[in-house]
């Protein structure tokens, strides 16, 4: 999300999360002072690429974030160094590492991230994220952890019947949230709200 009037449209959609980037190189890096307003059952995810942990508890107290996702290149000390940071400065904040996907990708690179709270599943592309495009998720049948995910990386309108489908395979055991973007988007960081709203309602009265 970038615009407050349009984030304050799809929060009545009322989306369990809603995410806002910050990283400068991105197109959909968020630039306002504060965030509006939004119902506190919708939590509120920062996304941060190689950033420095102390940037990062920053922002975490300066828009009163819920989650971090962490979208870079960050490796296991980097990932346990922010834990112990967000622990001495008592910040209860859930992390997100997010891994980019292809048919090759070695799952075991997991096992040293296990002390976050959840994984996201995106397509591995020229772009960090955003691509628009959707990995093989047939690949997850070599995910052998449990801990939760979230399943991204191109997911639109269309692909409603391919997720419900997706979800009654076993390989879904875990996922925890399916996240969205680049295809319901009117412009970068613009969401379409009735295209989203189609989406929701689709795949909840199928699920």
């Amino acid at each position: 999300m970038k615009f407050s009037e349009n984030i304050q449209e799809i929060a009545h959609l009322e989306p369990d999360f809603l995410g806002f980037i910050f990283y400068d190189n991105s197109v959909r890096n968020y630039l306002e002072d504060t965030i509006i307003l939004i119902p506190k059952s919708i939590q509120k995810v920062g996304v941060f690429v190689n950033e420095s942990p102390e940037e990062i508890i920053k922002k975490i107290s300066k828009f009163n974030l819920n989650f971090i996702q962490l979208h870079g290149n960050e490796s296991k000390s980097y990932c346990l160094d922010l834990n112990n940071q967000l622990s001495e400065n008592q910040l209860n904040i859930k992390i997100i590492k997010s891994f980019s996907i292809d048919d090759l990708f070695d799952f075991s690179l997991l096992n040293d991230f296990q002390f976050v709270d959840y994984f996201l599943f995106d397509t591995k592309g020229k772009l960090l994220g955003g691509n628009g495009i959707k990995f093989n998720w047939k690949i997850l049948d070599k995910y052998h952890l449990n801990k939760p995910y979230f399943l991204s990386g191109g997911i639109g309108l269309e692909d409603v019947s391919n997720i419900i489908a997706f979800l009654e395979q076993p390989v879904s055991q875990y996922c925890y949230g399916i996240d969205v973007n680049s295809q319901f988007e009117l412009e970068a960081g613009f969401k379409n709200k009735e295209k989203l709203q189609q989406f929701k309602t689709q795949l909840y009265e199928s699920v």
